[in-house]
């Protein structure tokens, strides 16, 4: 049984889920997972199947810290050297795809992969000379030979761009079976899924929101929670705070409309499962949002408030529009971003290998 071993900083979000989805989908494949984040392991770890091994990774941060770094560095080493069998080492985010790379070469690892979830040099919340430094380390980390596979073509072709040779595999995940979307009723509902944090760019989301409120049929849903909730202030915004997955699913099932205001992403898991629901997307156009799109097919990219708020009273005034999307949104989920390609195209990737 070839053996995988992944190692990530960041056993939250996007990559928690990724995690799950590809362990689950390839039992033939002797996993281990070493996390940082440890905290949320004891409630997380429960989710995977019995057969995953798992090794804390303790002192790994996602902050740049020479001494942790470097204290991260030795532990991941030694874990390595302890291990019996590693036929191929998965890396996964961006401080475990440089310390991970080094230690692959200082154990004598030759086949290593490396998964962004998320390009640090297209990060939006950092200045334009942070974003060149990221992108330079990028580079500098690429003399430890790694395949770099991105979780959508945009991440992909991020990586070409600064002349690092990049492949990709769509995100995947099974859903329910949902029923088919019926019109709106007296209220047309916007909703989105994500932490109130930087990156997904919840002040966006409120000004959208702000040229709605003189018009009561209309409301905006923010499931989740975070540091800039308070960025949400129009007073037809409610925020849910965190809920359980099937709460979550109820609140997308009564949605109309999926916006994501996000400044950049690898390839967003909230965004399928509101594929799953059948909603048409209203997303912008950056890294990972746009490859869930097909313009005018399954909902709409946007550069610009006045856009959003154009193609929203679209569809507020054309249910037949709404629905023709929601259903091509789920029809391009099961063609393009199933667990099934998921799986198969890591399976190419571990043989090729």
């Amino acid at each position: 049984m070839m053996s995988v071993v992944h190692i990530t900083e960041a056993f939250e979000a996007g990559v928690l889920e990724f995690l799950r989805c590809l362990t689950g989908s390839l039992p033939d494949v002797q996993h281990t997972i070493v996390y940082g984040r440890h905290h949320i392991y004891d409630k997380a770890g429960k989710t995977f199947p019995s057969s995953i091994t798992f090794i804390a990774w303790p002192e790994v941060n996602t902050n740049i810290s020479p001494r942790s770094d470097l204290s991260a560095l030795r532990h991941l080493i030694k874990i390595l050297k302890n291990m019996q069998q590693v036929d191929i080492i998965h890396l996964h985010s961006a401080k475990a795809g440089i310390l991970g790379r080094i230690a692959a070469r200082q154990t004598n690892h030759k086949k290593v992969i490396y998964t962004p979830h998320g390009a640090s040099f297209l990060r939006k919340d950092v200045p334009a000379l942070a974003r060149a430094a990221f992108a330079a380390v990028e580079k500098a980390a690429s003399i430890f030979p790694a395949r770099v596979v991105g979780v959508s073509r945009s991440e992909a072709d991020a990586y070409k761009q600064i002349g690092i040779r990049a492949s990709y595999v769509n995100n995947g995940k099974s859903f329910p079976q949902s029923p088919p979307k019926k019109a709106p009723g007296n209220t047309f509902t916007v909703v989105t899924t994500a932490r109130a944090m930087r990156q997904k760019n919840p002040a966006l989301f409120n000004t959208i929101a702000s040229a709605f409120t003189d018009n009561d049929r209309i409301k905006f849903v923010w499931i989740g929670d975070g540091g800039e909730r308070y960025m949400l202030s129009s007073p037809n915004i409610t925020i849910t705070g965190w809920l359980e997955k099937t709460e979550v699913e109820k609140k997308l099932l009564a949605g109309d409309l999926y916006i994501s205001t996000a400044l950049w992403e690898g390839l967003s898991y909230a965004v399928l499962e509101a594929m799953s629901m059948r909603l048409p997307l209203l997303l912008t156009g950056c890294p990972g949002n746009k490859d869930l799109v097909e313009n005018g097919l399954n909902g709409f990219l946007f550069s610009y408030p006045a856009q959003a708020i154009d193609f929203i009273n679209q569809y507020v005034n054309n249910h037949e529009l709404l629905l023709a999307h929601g259903e091509a949104s789920y029809n391009l989920l099961q063609s393009n971003f199933s667990i099934d390609q998921m799986a198969q195209g890591y399976r190419e990737v571990y043989a090729s290998m």
